[in-house]
């Protein structure tokens, strides 16, 4: 305030000084004012889209269609209903989309021929326009409705003119105006979309489970919607369980009515938004995620505490490294307090280490957190190379093995090459994992995921390690994919995506 009473000029006025006691809440208070401001209370300061989306149409020469005019706002809704298309269904399809920041005149539906010095690709969508009826014509009359969404997609759907099909198209636009954002290529699009009537009757079996009033079973909801949809849940496209996602959070209440109620929300949650990444604005989703459920178990009952660190489990590749540190931070002192105790005989051991369901998942999860520090994994691989072999631990060895395999692995699933664990450490954990008896399953995978060539002479364990690696997997009668993985390296087949999650993956996604 001082400086402006040096002004002869300024006379006895003083500025305005906003006062906010408490800072922390700056970002509550702004959500929650944006919240009354959607319910029509409060003013809006917004600014208009500077930029013009287009969808590409097959004609020649190329042309494109205007769905998103610049000057609207996120969250209004563009109606194309003047123009009708040939739409092809059951059957891979292509939706190129071009955005612009110089034609900001351009009109909703009006067809511009694709000019590349005016107009900049952004990555197509590839997927395939899934309907539940045989038989249905692979040519459909369509048209189109548009909606830019404040998540920052750009949300299309195709409705059949003469019928009640429709399908949405979600194209992740981001990378168009933040620089720090990948533009999304769209892998796990391509295993489909289902028309929105067959999603309507899935939105309606979770909302007579986990909505007001629903009365029917959690335990049986996935054999509903199999059967609704007519495919086994593995097979449902990552589309569709996003899309599950979303109505699952929505009914985020029905989880408070009874530990079984919470488990199995908990663990569709999951299931539907596994491996974390892959489709398009997952990012948030992950987030959203965080946000609703971090810290919040309704239910103490083990099998909500197990479901809920299977949760965690899944989508860790979409977490970051603070939240993935958050996850484990509290897991690490209790699993400390048993190793001290099973390696000095003093002490108390920690609440997880029993051989319980709930143990078996602590330690997949921690085995899943690939962004913590390098000094917290090998912590981590010291405590399970000396704990692996305990008699007490034998219901959980399998995941603690896995565990193993995981933080030592050569190649990621997803976390940077920083956080690898240095192959003198790997080849030291090698060592032991070979010597376990009986050599299951999750051994000869620890195996292969420990001595996994990369080719890179700063992962690799040496040359000598490797080729007992070989021996051994011969003499356990490994798969030859897992002998040239070691040997030769290579990708990883399918089948072992899966075991190297620690599930299916959804249709489309792929691990290295």
């Amino acid at each position: 305030k001082s400086w402006f009473r040096t002004d002869p000029a300024a006379g006895d006025w003083e500025p305005l000084v906003l006062d906010n006691e408490r800072l922390d809440l700056a970002v509550a208070h702004g959500a929650a004012y944006y919240g009354m401001v959607r319910r029509g209370m409060g003013v809006r300061i917004a600014a208009a889209l500077a930029r013009t989306y287009y969808l590409g149409v097959e004609s020649d020469p190329p042309a494109a269609l205007c769905v998103v005019p610049a000057g609207i706002e996120p969250g209004h809704d563009v109606d194309l209903a003047c123009r009708r298309f040939d739409l092809r269904v059951s059957e891979p399809v292509e939706f190129p989309l071009y955005v612009s920041s110089v034609r900001l005149t351009d009109k909703p539906g009006e067809l511009i021929p694709v000019d590349r010095e005016q107009m900049t690709p952004l990555p197509p969508l590839r997927t395939v326009l899934r309907t539940l009826k045989k038989g249905e014509p692979t040519r459909v009359s369509v048209e189109l409705h548009a909606r830019l969404t404040e998540i920052g997609t750009l949300d299309l759907w195709c409705s059949e003119t003469e019928g009640r099909r429709s399908w949405r198209l979600q194209f992740d636009v981001r990378s168009a105006t933040q620089t720090d954002i990948a533009a999304h290529e769209s892998a796990a699009e391509q295993q489909g979309m289902i028309d929105e009537a067959a999603w309507e009757v899935c939105r309606e079996l979770i909302e007579r489970t986990f909505g007001p009033g629903g009365t029917e079973r959690p335990e049986g909801l996935v054999k509903r919607l199999s059967e609704a949809l007519g495919m086994g849940r593995n097979d449902w496209p990552t589309s569709l369980l996003r899309r599950m996602w979303e109505a699952l959070l929505e009914a985020e209440a029905g989880r408070r009515r009874s530990p079984i109620h919470e488990s199995r929300w908990l663990n569709l949650v999951g299931f539907a938004l596994r491996p974390g990444y892959g489709l398009a604005v997952d990012d948030w989703r992950v987030a959203e995620t965080w946000r609703r459920l971090q810290g919040k178990l309704l239910h103490p009952a083990p099998m909500c505490r197990t479901e809920w660190w299977i949760l965690w489990r899944r989508i860790a590749g979409g977490l970051s490294a603070g939240q993935q540190q958050a996850l484990a931070d509290p897991l690490l002192a209790p699993i400390r307090a048993w190793y001290h105790q099973a390696t000095t005989g003093r002490g108390k051991g920690g609440e997880f280490a029993s051989g319980t369901h709930e143990a078996a998942e602590v330690w997949r999860l921690l085995g899943s957190l690939e962004l913590l520090p390098a000094s917290t994994k090998l912590e981590l691989g010291r405590m399970l190379v000396e704990l692996v072999g305990k008699k007490k631990l034998e219901a959980v060895r399998s995941a603690m093995v896995w565990a193993l395999g995981r933080i030592g692995a050569r190649q990621p699933v997803y976390g940077p090459l920083n956080t690898v664990v240095p192959p003198e450490f790997a080849a030291a954990w090698l060592q032991k994992v070979m010597q376990l008896k009986p050599a299951d399953a999750a051994v000869g995978l620890a195996v292969m995921l420990l001595a996994r060539r990369t080719d890179d002479r700063y992962r690799d364990l040496p040359e000598s390690h490797r080729r007992a690696a070989v021996t051994w997997l011969r003499d356990q009668h490994a798969s030859q994919h897992f002998l040239e993985l070691v040997e030769q390296g290579g990708r990883l087949a399918e089948e072992e995506q899966g075991m190297v999650f620690g599930e299916s993956l959804p249709k489309g996604l792929r691990i290295l």
